[in-house]
C-alpha cells in the first residue's frame, strides 16, 4: 500500500487517509482527511457572518419563502403534539414560568387518561396540553400542571383555573 506525506500535519499516511482528487499527479489531495476537515471547519467559523448574511438574503426570495412556509405547515400538521409543546415552551419563556415537559411526557400523560379530552370525553380529537393553573396566573409549565384537553375545550377554558383531572 502506498504512502504520502500530508502537507498539513507533516505525517506520512496511507493513501486511504487522503481524499481523491483527479487533478493531482498521484490522484490524491496533499492534505489528509483530518487536516482538510479542520481547515474547512476553521474557514466556516471565520466566515460565519458571511454565511449567515447569505442565508438571510436567500430566505427573502418569494420562491424560498413559499418553500419554507409549506415545509413549516406540513411539519405542524404532521407533529401537532410537538407544536403544542413548542408553543407551551414559548409561553413559559414569555411569562418567566418555571418547569418544562417533553412530547414523550405529554404522550404518557394522555395515555394515563385513555387519550380522551378530560372535559368533553371525546377520543377522536387531537389533544393539546392545557395548564390547570394558567401561566398568566402564575402556574408552572411542569407536567404536574398539565391536563390533556381538545382544542375546543382548551379555548373554552381560557384562563380559568379548572382541574378536570380530579373528576376522573
Amino acid at each position: 500500500m502506498s504512502c504520502k506525506i500530508c502537507k498539513g500535519c507533516g505525517e506520512q499516511k496511507v493513501l486511504g487517509d487522503f481524499y481523491r482528487h483527479p487533478q493531482m499527479r498521484d490522484g490524491y489531495l496533499n492534505y489528509c482527511k483530518e487536516c482538510k476537515k479542520a481547515e474547512i471547519k476553521a474557514n466556516r467559523t471565520l466566515k460565519k457572518e458571511h454565511y449567515a448574511e447569505y442565508e438571510r438574503q436567500r430566505n427573502q426570495t418569494e420562491k424560498r419563502k413559499d418553500f419554507l412556509y409549506s415545509n413549516l405547515k406540513r411539519w405542524r400538521q404532521k407533529y401537532p403534539e410537538k407544536l403544542a409543546v413548542q408553543l407551551a415552551r414559548r409561553r413559559t419563556r414569555k411569562f418567566l414560568a418555571e418547569g418544562d415537559f417533553t412530547v414523550e411526557e405529554f404522550r404518557v400523560l394522555c395515555g394515563e387518561y385513555g387519550n380522551v379530552c378530560l372535559r368533553c370525553g371525546q377520543t377522536d380529537v387531537s389533544l393539546t396540553p392545557d395548564h390547570v393553573i394558567p401561566l398568566s396566573l402564575g402556574g408552572g409549565n411542569g407536567i404536574g400542571n398539565i391536563q390533556p384537553l381538545c382544542v375546543k375545550c382548551d379555548c373554552w377554558k381560557n384562563i380559568k383555573t379548572v382541574d378536570y383531572r380530579t373528576a376522573i
